[in-house]
């Protein structure tokens, strides 16, 4: 790979003469993951790619040199590379080096000198790979081979489409077992990077929307009533990180209006449910003027773990079994109230046109009348709890129908488009 100095000494890569030419970015620790980082490298000259080995280890003695040594990734993040690990302080030096290695990622991805990206790595690899990678955008070619891929991936994975490879065995060296899974990892990325193509929005006008099962009914008819009109929509499972995912996305210009219409993941942020999304969820509202409408989908319950893991607490609440994972708890009137505040401070700090419908019979598939998560006395108190924590509440829109009731999402997509319109 040929590298040119500036006039303060920092190294860039040159462009390369060769328009087909693609490099992928190999992101491992030389001292501990040079065997297998070498061996990358050689699979990807296999197939026709060039590769550049970037070094974001801090300790032991590298195996060999990285094209981006261990001291220009602690330069970048501006630390020299001895005084730092001079330092012994393990936290200090990991986040130092990750964000030098992202500094680096995120460079190389705008100058347009890689087009793929693969790191490998135990636990502190991992974090480390997938850090960097989020400075990447949707749809680029990104890889993890993982050491902890069986385990809870969404913190390293957040809002990023990483495709991520279970090594199954230690990343220790390579073997007959790890071999293969490594050939696999690059023949993958080798055919994302081959028929790579920037994720570019077309001519058509996109709503992002939130869904469940449990409010997928309704949701069929409305991408069927926007399609009518021209529009592409996009939904996002309400698991803790689709709702995050459909924000970073209305953030960064992907669609022209928001109907999170399964508002679930707020009850699970404050009845500290398994799919809560973070107390930022919804600070969308405050970054971005889109037209946004919410719909309290789902919001009459709480998701849990296996119900054999349960305490008696809740297991002597109302419940539905979904899965041998998942357990759903019906909201108590006070968790309910709790999510209206929440909502409430978000709309209170927009600084777009927002709309609030609210579905009097009901909030989700078993939220009707003679269902088991029925409950109007809560569901009312939802709604006057927001009325009374709103700065406005003209926002808040009351129809007589169930969330998944052809009228209720007829009124939806209305006011949608008035808003598109400015009329409303």
């Amino acid at each position: 790979m040929p590298w040119s100095k500036d006039l303060t000494g920092k190294r860039h890569i040159q462009p390369t003469n060769t328009v087909e030419e693609k490099t992928v970015l190999v992101i491992g620790t030389l001292d501990t993951k040079g065997e297998e980082c070498i061996y990358i490298r050689q699979l990807l000259e296999r197939s026709c790619l060039k590769s550049l080995l970037i070094d974001p280890g801090s300790m032991g003695e590298p195996v060999t040199r990285g094209d981006i040594p261990r001291d220009e990734v602690a330069s970048r993040a501006g630390f020299i590379l001895r005084n730092l690990v001079g330092t012994r302080d393990k936290g200090k030096i990991i986040q130092a080096m990750t964000d030098g290695l992202t500094a680096w990622v995120s460079d190389l991805y705008k100058e347009r000198k890689i087009q793929g990206v693969i790191a490998l790595g135990g636990g502190q690899g991992t974090a480390m790979g997938t850090a960097a990678m989020q400075a990447l955008p949707l749809g680029f070619p990104k890889v993890m081979v993982s050491t902890i891929a069986s385990g809870d991936m969404r913190p390293f994975l957040l809002t990023r489409d990483i495709a991520v490879f279970p090594s199954v065995t230690d990343v220790f060296g390579l073997n007959y077992v790890f071999v293969r899974i490594l050939e696999n990892a690059v023949n993958a990325l080798v055919g994302m990077v081959s028929n790579y193509r920037p994720i570019e929005k077309g001519h058509r006008r996109v709503i992002g929307a939130t869904a469940f099962g449990v409010t997928t009914p309704g949701l069929m008819r409305m991408k069927k009533f926007f399609s009518a009109e021209g529009f592409e929509m996009i939904l996002f499972h309400a698991t803790g990180i689709g709702g995050k995912a459909m924000e970073d996305m209305a953030e960064t210009g992907y669609f022209d209006g928001v109907m999170d219409w399964t508002t679930h993941e707020i009850l699970d942020e404050v009845g500290k449910g398994i799919f809560a999304p973070g107390t930022t969820r919804l600070d969308i509202l405050s970054k971005v003027r889109i037209p946004y409408i919410l719909a309290p989908g789902a919001i009459d319950y709480i998701c849990k773990g296996p119900y054999s893991g349960l305490s008696r607490a809740w297991k002597r609440r109302n419940h539905i079994i979904h899965n041998q994972n998942i357990t759903l708890v019906r909201g108590t009137a006070n968790e309910m109230a709790r999510a209206a505040k929440f909502i409430a401070r978000k709309i209170n700090r927009a600084i777009g046109p927002v709309k609030i419908l609210v579905p009097l019979k009901g909030y989700s598939e078993p939220n009707a009348e003679g269902k088991s998560f029925y409950d109007p006395v809560a569901d009312r108190f939802f709604i006057q709890t927001l009325r009374d924590n709103l700065i406005d509440d003209s926002q808040i829109i009351e129809f007589d129908a169930h969330i998944n009731d052809e009228s209720f999402v007829r009124e939806g997509v209305g006011h949608m488009m008035k808003m598109l319109s400015g009329q409303d």
